[in-house]
């Protein structure tokens, strides 16, 4: 009976009935909120996000977001006041106010391309760009006034162009991979994701040391070494913590690369996104983009990173060189048996999957595999001696 009445509220959530509901209020709030600011006087003008991108088969991607300029609190001195600050700025950042509908364009050198933003204040484009070597470029982002005595906002971010001639092509989770979130810890992962900054949550001790080392390869004979090889940070994570989540890999000291988010607001055909979902599709997205590299898929066992890197390494025989599966902090002990009891039947199938507790484990396996040098293992062992 429970099961029943539980299946039946799942299916209103998910119908598009309720969606279309949800959405249209949604969409009321947000002009309310509009009407409100420009009555009294108070909008605060527009920011515009630009997301790290990426360029593929000769076109770029950009995803960005129009919002009203955030007012977020100053930093105190006092512990317990500063809590409350940083509760404030994260929940400011949830809810800041978009601007659908706005015309943008987005330019690298002569190379441009034009969309309107969404409801939710966000635009995706694609266009065609010629001739960009390896590296990281820089695209400039502007809105497009509609009548003359409109103000004119523009901002500006990176696109990635890998080299096609990398070693390998890394995709990382972020929750309880790269940053420690305890999604099995229950109350304990809100009150991080709650209360925590980019300074104080709390990286997972060695994988930025691992990931450098996977980026800078193996250096060859004369000493020379090879291009470095890209990384692509996969969450079901919203797009409202991309400035946190961007701040929180640099100061850690985790290798640059585009980040692949989701929307979290509702649309009017659905509530909530499938998290498998939106993984699996933006691992089709990158296959596609870039065939020629060879993959390495990096993850943790609390959450279905391994049945999807698994299903992928299925569907692309000989594709994916790493599986990286890591221990979630605590909690985690019954997901870690249950999946090193299935490593060995997957490894006979050719699926090249470990499952490890801690990052050294994971550098000494990349040594013996050759995907980096064993200063990497030096390297993860000073991090993990280390306190952050």
């Amino acid at each position: 009976m429970k099961d029943a009445v539980s299946g039946r509220a799942d299916d209103i959530l998910r119908s598009p009935a309720t969606a279309k509901r949800v959405s249209d209020a949604e969409d009321w709030w947000i002009g309310k909120r509009y009407s409100a600011r420009l009555e009294d006087g108070t909008l605060r003008g527009v920011q515009i996000v630009v997301h790290r991108g990426f360029v593929a088969n000769g076109e770029a991607r950009v995803h960005l977001r129009v919002v009203e300029a955030p007012q977020l609190p100053k930093e105190v001195d006092d512990q317990s006041s500063n809590y409350l600050r940083i509760l404030n700025t994260n929940l400011r950042r949830q809810v800041m106010l978009p601007f659908p509908g706005v015309p943008v364009r987005a330019q690298i050198g002569d190379a441009a391309g034009e969309a309107v933003t969404d409801r939710h204040g966000y635009a995706s484009m694609k266009f065609e760009v010629a001739g960009l070597e390896a590296g990281w470029h820089e695209v400039t982002v502007q809105t497009l006034p509609e009548e003359e005595d409109l103000t004119e906002f523009s901002d500006s971010g990176r696109l990635l162009q890998p080299a096609l001639n990398a070693p390998f092509l890394v995709v990382s989770d972020i929750d309880d991979t790269v940053l420690r979130t305890g999604i099995t810890e229950g109350f304990a992962a809100v009150r991080r994701s709650l209360l925590g900054n980019a300074h104080s949550r709390k990286a997972v001790s060695g994988m930025a040391s691992l990931y450098r080392g996977l980026e800078r390869g193996i250096a060859a004979e004369d000493g020379k070494l090879p291009v470095r090889s890209p990384f692509f940070y996969l969450s079901t994570g919203p797009w409202f913590a991309y400035e946190p989540l961007v701040q929180f890999l640099q100061l850690r000291g985790y290798p640059r690369g585009p980040l692949l988010l989701t929307d979290w607001g509702p649309t009017d055909k659905y509530l909530r996104r499938s998290g498998v979902e939106h993984k699996k599709k933006a691992l089709r997205r990158l296959q596609d983009a870039y065939p020629e590299l060879p993959k390495v898929l990096i993850g943790d066992a609390g959450q279905n990173d391994p049945d999807i890197y698994v299903d992928f390494a299925r569907e692309n025989p000989g594709v994916v060189k790493w599986i990286l599966i890591v221990k979630p902090g605590s909690g985690a002990d019954e997901q870690m048996a249950a999946l090193r009891h299935r490593v060995p039947a997957l490894r006979e199938e050719g699926i090249p999957i470990i499952v490890v507790d801690d990052a050294l484990a994971a550098a000494q396996d990349a040594v013996d595999l050759g995907l980096c040098d064993e200063v990497t293992i030096e390297e993860v062992e000073t991090e993990l001696g280390a306190v952050f």
